[in-house]
Order: structure tokens, then C-alpha cells, then sequence
């Protein structure tokens, strides 16, 4: 089984916070990172690179959910979501630390 993990891509502590956490699990083998630009500026190469993947999480920082509609856009659903600010109760701050 392959995992993709999409992070928030989000220029505050959520955005980052999502996508150092989201690299420490990343082995290329069997978890994976999935573009979050790639998605939803439509570029097939990325999509089907995606899409390789068995089941995946959208690892959202705050209500926006921009990783989860980065999948929605493409069609990948049954996903898991996570989302940081409400699901842990970090506050959303637009400093990166």
C-alpha cells in the first residue's frame, strides 16, 4: 500500500507546521508527498503521479481545508482529513514559528 500525504501549503505556523511533519514521514516508497500545486493547476503529470497512490490524507492547517480541495478537484476522495487548528486546537497565526 502507498500513501500519499498532501500538506498545507499555507504561508503561516499551520502551513509549515504541515509540511515539516509531512517530510519526516515521506520515504518515497511507501508514504509519498502529493504537489500541492500541481493539483489544482490541473497538470496531468502530477495528477496521475497522485493518483499512484492507494489512500491518502489531506493534512489541512486550518478550516480553509485547501489540501482537501486540492484532492476534491481531481476526483481523489475517501480521504482522510486532518486539520490542525480544530482538530488539536493550534492557533492559526501568520508568523512562522
Amino acid at each position: 500500500m502507498k500513501l500519499g500525504i498532501l500538506p498545507c501549503q499555507g504561508a503561516c505556523n499551520v502551513g509549515n507546521m504541515t509540511s515539516k511533519v509531512a517530510l519526516k514521514y515521506v520515504d518515497n516508497e511507501k508514504i509519498n508527498m502529493v504537489c500541492a500545486l500541481g493539483l489544482p493547476l490541473g497538470i496531468e503529470k502530477i495528477i496521475d503521479m497522485a493518483k499512484q497512490n492507494d489512500k491518502f490524507i489531506a493534512l489541512n492547517g486550518c478550516p480553509m481545508k485547501c489540501s482537501s480541495k486540492a484532492l476534491d478537484k481531481v476526483g481523489i476522495t475517501g480521504y482522510e482529513e486532518i486539520v490542525l487548528t480544530s482538530d488539536f486546537g493550534i492557533e492559526k497565526k501568520q508568523k512562522l514559528q
